[in-house]
């Protein structure tokens, strides 16, 4: 713990950009705001809307989105290393799942930076609305609601990648405040943080008041998904209790956010003359008993639904994303550096090395990149040639065999239909399809409304079993509406979309085949993957089989022929550092060695 409050320390200057972004020697002058006393600081509202915003801003941080990324996604079946990832040793050996405990990104400080920050706010802003009239009682639940959310979002992915971790509530303002926290169970914490979400949840807001002209009633953007609301507490819920197994819970909590995004289009968009490109329609499942309101792909369209979510971005669909804003790789706004360096731009953050063309240090599994080969295809993850999905995810090369990842960097998305594929390489003389830019301002997205779609699904498929009784076969059907119109809306073609009449529309295990498929190809680069393997094999019981299968491929002579022999090898050890400052953190015994070497595979 005391290493989390060094690191407070050392990245406190980083908020401050969400707070003033003056001259050099005006910033070497400012106190620190989260570490100052109250004599100096939290005495009127607007300190508090500094303090979260800085929260967000230290969210942007590079360490923060690539640990998203990495430890979300990386050690999976969808991203390998690019030709550049001998580069960087680090990411390299987490590529191939031989994790070290001097590895970087076992390093949890900027998730801690945080959750201090947060906790801070929670114990100062009583005072505030003491102090200050015009912060009102209802904005004073409303910021500890907001807060309480960034907290649980952080100890989320915390103990999704780690496990078990210290667990902790109380601010740390002062060194003599610093505590040496023993880990904390995953359950325990899991547990602790749906019971903080589920007290504050009535108190966060459903929407925020208009911040521009981009937030009129007819716009597309959508800047409410920017910062934490009802609906993204929602999502985290649906998230948590699908771990927890709590899964009408689940359904109700998502049916919470559907009510608002049929709110958001009967007020915004159901007019007859509307603003912006992107306008989503109504998508009805062909059963006729499911309805929401998703962007749409067609043949002569095929990027609508990629140019409106992640090209523009702040979309109808989205619920919680960080937004971006830099016009240059010198800009003295936040610029997407994580996404940059993993994924890939115009321009590379020189932190890693030297600026390069375009690539970045990961790119897609080689097995995903051929799907598209031949004339007939070899489709396991997309549904086929009219899965707008794959085209737009990725940038292969002519003949299929190479790609780049294009989700998350790409500014716009210009595939365009060539018989019974889309035109998907930039060797091509039509247009390329891809725009990239030096700006590297694409937003991260943490929930958006396909993503609560499917969980709702996988929560019927969970409540359900293999009999193939009447109340099965209902939880069936609902299950496989949700996932019919994810998966509809991306494909053009009537002859590759889902239908009612399909045969795994009746069966329990074809449909949790197809759900685990869907999920895949629509979150893919999202940093979903490797956590969605993660609950699948705790539904399982602990069964690691599908690891040992799924992932290996991209090992091989490069790291274990088997890097996941036990449960515990899911998880990335505890930074070595991180050990040695604190009594009550002991190394986990798969890599509780001494060797500055070591490894798993050792």
């Amino acid at each position: 713990m005391k290493q989390i409050f060094q690191s407070f320390l050392h990245g406190a200057y980083i908020a401050l950009l969400g707070l003033a972004l003056g001259s050099c020697g005006d910033f070497l002058e400012i106190t620190p705001r989260d570490m100052v006393t109250e004599d100096n600081f939290w005495d009127e509202k607007t300190d508090v809307d500094q303090m979260v915003t800085g929260c967000y801003t230290a969210m942007q941080s590079s360490d923060f989105i690539s640990r998203c990324i990495i430890w979300g996604d990386m050690r999976g079946p969808d991203v390998d290393g690019a030709s550049n990832a001998s580069e960087f040793d680090d990411l390299y050996q987490a590529l191939v799942n031989n994790l070290m405990p001097s590895n970087q990104f076992t390093d949890w400080s900027s998730f801690y930076y945080v959750i201090n920050k947060c906790n801070t706010i929670i114990r100062m802003a009583p005072e505030v609305h003491e102090k200050d009239p015009s912060y009102r009682q209802s904005d004073l639940q409303a910021t500890i609601a907001e807060m309480t959310a960034l907290r649980s979002l952080c100890y989320w992915y915390l103990i999704r990648a780690f496990d078990a971790v210290p667990f902790y509530r109380e601010s740390v303002q002062q060194e003599d405040e610093v505590q040496y926290l023993p880990p904390t169970s995953f359950d325990a914490v899991l547990n602790e943080l749906i019971s903080d979400l589920e007290s504050v949840k009535s108190s966060a807001l459903d929407h925020y008041a208009s911040t521009g002209s981009n937030d009129t009633e007819l716009g597309s953007f959508n800047s409410n998904c920017n910062r934490i609301t009802r609906s993204a507490i929602n999502a985290m819920l649906c998230d948590m209790y699908l771990w927890r197994g709590d899964y009408d819970k689940v359904i109700a909590c998502a049916d919470e956010i559907l009510a608002v995004k049929q709110g958001d289009y009967e007020r915004n968009h159901s007019h007859t003359m509307m603003a912006g490109s992107y306008v989503p329609e109504v998508m009805a499942a062909s059963s006729g008993n499911f309805t929401t309101y998703l962007y749409k792909n067609t043949q002569s369209d095929g990027n609508n639904v990629f140019n409106a979510i992640f090209g523009v971005g702040n979309s109808f669909e989205s619920i919680f994303e960080l937004s971006f804003n830099s016009t240059n790789r010198y800009s003295a706004y936040i610029s997407s550096y994580a996404l940059s360096n993993l994924y890939g731009t115009g321009n590379r953050d020189d932190k890693y090395g030297p600026v390069n063309n375009g690539s970045g240090y990961l790119e897609p599994m080689g097995a995903i990149v051929a799907e598209a080969q031949g004339t007939s295809g070899n489709w396991e993850v997309f549904r086929g040639f009219s899965d707008t999905r794959y085209y737009c995810s990725l940038m292969a090369d002519d003949s299929y065999t190479e790609g780049s990842i294009r989700k998350g960097v790409a500014a716009t998305f210009q595939i365009t239909q060539s018989g019974n594929k889309y035109i998907n390489t930039e060797t091509t003389t039509a247009m390329a399809p891809f725009v990239l830019t030096s700006a590297m301002d694409r937003n991260w997205i943490f929930y958006r409304l396909t993503d609560v779609m499917l969980m709702k699904a996988e929560a019927y498929l969970m409540k359900s079993t293999a009999e193939a009784s009447d109340a099965n076969k209902a939880l069936w059907a609902s299950a496989y509406d949700l996932i019919e119109v994810v998966a509809n809306r991306s494909v053009t073609t009537a002859a590759q979309q889902l239908k009612s009449t399909d045969a795994a529309a009746s069966d329990r295990a074809k449909l949790q085949d197809l759900l685990r498929y869907e999920r895949r190809a629509e979150l893919m680069f999202e940093g979903k993957s490797w956590f969605d393997m993660i609950r699948y094999a705790k539904q399982a019981g602990g069964d690691i089989s599908s690891f040992k299968e799924d992932v290996p491929a991209k090992c091989g002579a490069r790291g274990s022929s088997n890097p996941f022999p036990s449960w515990a090898h899911l998880f990335w050890p505890y930074n070595k550092q991180e050990v040695k400052k604190n009594p009550n953190l002991t190394q986990k015994s798969i890599y509780n060695k001494d060797t500055e070497d070591f490894s798993i595979n050792n």
